[in-house]
């Protein structure tokens, strides 16, 4: 497989208005459109839809009562079939194993997908049924909520282990966290000194400390993107109005193979930023050894592979920001104190009467100690 691997002033991004998407939606599976709402993506578009329920659709058989979202593949990806296939395959696995998240639809030709010629280029476009709920980001954090994060994580790997599909072989993109050296074509972008040295030291605290070690750690098929934006969150049966818990997961696009600490450490580098404490790590670290095993040569490893995350949505996202002016949720990192955070986790001497904020372990214990 062909290694597509985004390169500085490469434009991926699908162009098109909410006319030619609403012409879209109507010719590829026959929904008239009631509402039309564009939702945040780094490099595809996503937008949500209503159909309207006075116009008959019998192209679609089981209607999906909270809508739809159709999902424009940026021009990069779409050039990889075999992923797009198996992102929809790892949706319907998931879905048959209790665990919540979209739906592929078929459209009026019975695929799950079709390759469409939008302003000049192709890309691959999807329906999916609407996961309903809140995203993280939105709701009350909360201790329990960090925890269930790592929870969610422990049983979603879980589950993957029993996945597998030619399509994610040799599957490589910028974002994933084993792509951390190639970070060095993208800095560029960091025009202060002091961050740029911080960007420097974590690229080559990884390639010595991560790369070789890489066939020892544990692997398997993983999200790839667990964030605060990526999971979706319900108030528990019966609880009170600000007791939530994780309901399911959205957004495939990142799925790889790749390694299991990767993915925890990706989940708890969100959870750091959404709360702004690094000590957030621990809980979801907590959540996470319940039910899955962390040898200490992968425990080890998470400091660096924390800040490796944090280094690559700060670059990546400073480099897109720069491009798409206009794209908000790209600087989400660097407005959530993105860079202070990694000062911290990098920085940080604790006094000898303060737990170390980094010291994910302790604070793991001793948080289920508690519990």
């Amino acid at each position: 497989m062909a290694e597509n691997i985004l390169e500085p002033g490469k434009v991926i991004k699908p162009i098109i208005n909410h006319d030619e998407v609403k012409l879209l939606v109507e010719r590829l599976y026959g929904i008239s459109v009631l509402e039309l709402t564009e939702l945040n993506s780094y490099d595809d578009k996503n937008y949500k839809i209503i159909e309207d329920p006075n116009v008959k659709n019998p192209l679609i058989t089981n209607h999906s009562e909270h809508g739809y979202v159709l999902k424009i593949t940026n021009s990069m990806d779409s050039l990889d079939r075999d992923t797009i296939e198996a992102q929809n395959e790892i949706m319907n696995f998931l879905n048959t194993r209790s665990v919540t998240c979209p739906k592929p639809v078929r459209n009026v030709y019975g695929h799950l997908y079709s390759v469409e010629n939008i302003a000049g280029k192709q890309h691959a476009v999807r329906l999916l049924e609407f996961v309903p709920g809140s995203l993280l980001k939105d709701v009350p954090r909360s201790d329990a909520l960090m925890y269930q994060v790592g929870e969610f994580v422990a049983n979603l790997d879980n589950k993957l282990q029993n996945f597998n599909h030619s399509g994610l072989a040799g599957r490589v993109h910028i974002w994933m966290l084993s792509k951390v050296p190639e970070l060095d074509k993208f800095k560029f972008v960091i025009k202060d000194q002091e961050k740029l040295d911080l960007v420097e030291e974590v690229i080559e605290e990884f390639k010595y400390a991560v790369v070789p070690r890489l066939d020892e750690l544990e692997r398997g098929v993983v999200h790839g993107d667990v964030n605060e934006m990526n999971l979706i969150v319900g108030l528990k049966p019966g609880g009170s109005s600000s007791d939530y818990r994780i309901t399911g997961i959205i957004d495939f696009g990142d799925i790889q193979d790749s390694y299991y600490v990767f993915e925890l450490a990706i989940a708890m580098t969100y959870a750091i930023l959404l709360t702004g404490d690094p000590a957030t790590g621990g809980l979801v670290l907590a959540g996470y050894t319940v039910t899955r095993r962390l040898p200490d040569e992968e425990y080890r490893l998470l400091k660096t592979l924390v800040s490796a995350r944090l280094v690559q949505s700060l670059v990546i996202g400073a480099y897109t920001a720069a491009n798409d002016p206009d794209n908000k949720y790209v600087s989400s990192t660097e407005k959530a104190n993105g860079w202070e955070l990694l000062r911290k986790i990098r920085k940080h001497r604790p006094s000898a009467d303060e737990t170390d904020p980094t010291d994910w372990k302790t604070i793991a214990n001793e948080y289920l100690t508690r519990s």
